[in-house]
């Protein structure tokens, strides 16, 4: 895959550095910018680097982006910028308001970041878009003068957002990491399947005659044959040419690992 990536507006303020209000939509576009492309490389994409930084008019800027990205064969354009005018919000701009999946994720992932979705809208009238080659895409990420938007911004982060983008570029829903609410739930759900561990073991220290399972058959005990299955499926336990040896403990631990896979999917 061949992605070209331009940091909108020239970064000298020739012939304009784009929007500014609380923060300036030249800097954030590298920040932004510059984040995708490093995240894309990492994932195995070809990257082209569009951007401009200093132009005698805004036409030859314009002209020079798009004749960076005609040279190469593009499987896609992505413009960055970022929106002024007193709104809220995400909006991605594609020829004719076109609807494909990239552009629909970006909005999507967006809004899961708590920016509000502005959809897809009919950008034909753009440059960019207009005279691209490869299908073209230009998100407006937020808006510079509106401290709502600016404060999320910074607290998401340009590598956030980066992320957010990259992810919709390969056609993936965005996930977000662990909130600290989830990570504590966690750590307790891990937390009680310890402790039943620790009853149920004691119980199986009792028996005086161990029995030893290699198998998986009707002599194996029912509550523990699926989760062995699983282990044995995923290579958490081998068998040698005589079998699994499991004893009850050993089994008790196949129990509690599948529990805490399923617990997690």
């Amino acid at each position: 895959m061949i992605v070209g990536i331009n940091c909108g507006h020239t970064i000298s303020g020739q012939p304009g550095s784009g929007a500014v209000g609380y923060i300036s939509e030249s800097s954030e576009t590298r920040a932004v910018g510059y984040s995708l492309m490093y995240y894309l490389r990492e994932r195995g994409v070809t990257v082209i680097d569009c951007t401009n930084d200093r132009a005698s008019s805004t036409q030859e800027n314009l002209r020079e982006i798009v004749d960076m990205a005609n040279r190469q064969p593009l499987d896609l354009f992505v413009s960055i910028h970022f929106n002024s005018g007193g709104g809220r919000g995400t909006e991605v701009y594609t020829y004719n308001g076109e609807r494909f999946r990239q552009a629909e994720l970006v909005c999507e992932n967006m809004e899961k970041l708590g920016f509000i979705n502005r959809g897809i809208k009919n950008g034909s009238n753009l440059y960019v878009i207009r005279r691209t080659n490869a299908r073209a895409m230009l998100v407006e990420v937020c808006f510079v003068d509106t401290r709502s938007d600016v404060d999320l911004y910074k607290k998401v982060t340009a590598q956030g957002v980066a992320q957010a983008i990259g992810d919709a570029i390969l056609g993936e829903d965005f996930e977000e990491e662990l909130t600290m609410a989830q990570y504590e739930e966690l750590k307790k759900l891990i937390a009680d399947q310890t402790a039943r561990v620790d009853v149920l073991q004691n119980e199986v220290y009792k028996l005086q005659n161990p029995m030893i399972y290699n198998y998986i058959d009707n002599n194996m005990p029912e509550w523990a044959r699926t989760a062995v299955k699983w282990c044995v499926d995923n290579g958490i336990i081998v068998g040698t040419g005589d079998g699994l040896n499991l004893d009850d403990t050993k089994l008790w631990t196949c129990v509690v690992i599948y529990r805490l896979a399923m617990s997690l999917e």
